[in-house]
Parts: C-alpha cells; structure tokens; sequence
C-alpha cells in the first residue's frame, strides 16, 4: 500500500496499526526484501511420532483391547522409547479418531454365514411386504425388574448423581410384537408366563389388527414357547408366518432396540418405589407410543449390523 503511494495515514486506518508501526514494517521490507518475509523458517511440530509411527499405533489400538492409557503407555515406551503423559496421549487417541467407550458383547456361537442368509431371505419377506401383500413384525419377549440401573447422564464435573434402587427384584412379563413398518404399533400380552398361551395370545391380536392380509410375517428367535407343538398346530391354518432368526443373534431381531428405548425412557432414570408404581409406568409407555414417535421411527429403521464372532487378537 505504501509502494502505491497510498498515505501512511490511511494505511494505518485500514490494517487497523498505529503508523509508527507501517514506518516500521516499511522500513524493514525495503531492507529485507520480499524473499526474506517469504521465507519459511518455522516449520510446524510433528509431534514424538512419525507418520509410520502413528499408524503402527493405530493398528495396535485396533488389534488390541486398552482399557486405560497406561498400558499403551508402556506399549509406546517399550516399542519406540517414546514417554507421553495421560493427558497427552488422551489428546493424541483424540485425534488419531479414537474414543473411549463400552465394549460391544458378541456371542461367540454368533455365525456371520448364517446371518447373512438371513438378511437374503428378509429381503424377500420385505418386497412382499411393500408390495402389499404382508406385514411384517418382529416378536420377542422382555422381563423389566423392578429396580432402577445405573445409565449415563450429565452431570456438575467433581458432583456424583445418585439413583434411588430398591431391594426387590420383581418383574413385569411382556410379551410383544413390533410392526417393523410402524414402530409405534406395538401389540403386547402381559402375563404372569411367557409361553406358547401367551404367545398365542400375542398372535390372536395380530389376527384381529389385519384381517385383509393373507400373510403376517413373526420374525422371532428360537425360545422353546415359539416351537411348541399346540402352538405350531394352531398356527397351521393360520396366515401367520413364523420366521425363525439364527441361533445367538440378537442384533438381528428389531425388537431388541425397543426393549432398550423402553429401558432408557421409563426405566433406567426414574425410581419408582412399588412395583405397581413400576408396573403401571411400564404399560402405561405403551400407550404413549405416538408421542415417542419420531425417535422411535429414528431408531427402527431395518439396517441391521452382523456380529463378527471371529477373534480379533
């Protein structure tokens, strides 16, 4: 700008510097030169490791179960002779795409095979679903305690958040269906027993709630009550379809996440001091189901991730 002849006055006003300052700096460009301004004599910090370090990390993080930073620690100092601190190596996992959180449990009769089949075959059970022609759902049974557990919440940092629990350890027996294109239609049997009489139960409401389809598809998993002899003979002229999941496969039964949503909203945050306090909560979230509407569709949709059973380290 002062090359340009603009005055020192308006230089200053528009870089927002004082002019003894543009004095300054002109002074010295003209005595240094532009190569000199230019130059780039501070490089950034790499930090200890090197790119291939930092990768031979990643891959040990991956192929190994760390459940603190002292043990990576030592992994670090024995391997590269390199000593960070708890902080820093927090910081630098940061970075690297790492966070610190619960483990996934994973049967080890889990068959990948197997499962995979099985998402061949929903896939079919699916189109004729879309195509009208049946509904589709997903059963499963769920046994609430009642007792509150401990969950994650925000908290005041240096403050505990304490949960009132009770002694007792009563259940509530639901047996349930979901519709697995209207998550918030639920068809529930509460009973003392879950078992092939209530289960029949459960699949007579299904009967009442779509008269007109000639197909109703039960993906269930392979408890005893589901295969019962009466059951499977009072089912054989009925347009209900039961589809049995893969042994040990949880994550394929969309129901599963139900249980878990119930857990987080009615169960795990409020204590409630009798049963029938707890009881009426639990069926009364049934009830409710519209109002969780948009989280429900969030959290049903019909991905589903397979369970690797082959060991990783």
């Amino acid at each position: 700008m002062a090359w340009a002849a603009w005055p020192v006055a308006t230089v200053a006003e528009t870089l927002g510097l004082d002019q003894a300052t543009v004095y300054r700096y002109a002074a010295a460009f003209a005595e240094l030169g532009l190569a000199k301004y230019l130059a780039h004599e501070q490089p950034g910090y790499w930090g200890l490791l090197s790119s291939a370090q930092l990768a031979h990390l990643c891959r040990e993080v991956n192929a190994t179960l760390y459940t603190d930073c002292q043990a990576l620690r030592e992994w670090l100092l024995r391997t590269y002779r390199v000593d960070y601190s708890r902080s820093g190596l927090t910081d630098l996992l940061h970075r690297l795409g790492f966070t610190y959180k619960l483990t996934t449990p994973v049967p080890c009769q889990a068959d990948a095979g197997a499962q995979a089949d099985f998402l061949d075959e929903l896939a079919v059970l699916e189109a004729h679903v879309e195509r009208g022609e049946a509904v589709l759902y997903y059963a499963d049974a769920a046994h609430p305690t009642h007792n509150t557990r401990c969950t994650r919440a925000w908290c005041a940092v240096g403050h505990e958040r304490p949960l009132l629990t009770v002694s007792g350890r009563e259940r509530v027996n639901l047996n349930a269906a979901l519709n697995a294109y209207d998550p918030t239609q639920v068809l529930l049997d509460e009973t003392t027993c879950v078992n092939a009489q209530s289960t029949r139960r459960l699949y007579e409401q299904l009967l009442v709630a779509h008269p007109d389809k000639a197909r109703i598809y039960v993906v269930c998993d392979n408890a005893r009550y589901y295969k019962n002899k009466e059951l499977r003979q009072w089912l054989a002229d009925k347009p209900i379809c039961q589809v049995f999941l893969p042994p040990y496969s949880p994550n394929l039964n969309l129901i599963e996440r139900f249980w878990k949503y119930l857990r987080q909203k009615i169960i795990n945050t409020t204590f409630y001091r009798t049963k029938g306090q707890f009881r009426t909560a639990v069926l009364d979230f049934f009830t409710r189901l519209p109002e969780f509407g948009p989280d429900l569709a969030s959290l049903l949709i019909r991905k589903f991730h397979m369970l690797d059973a082959q060991p990783t380290s």
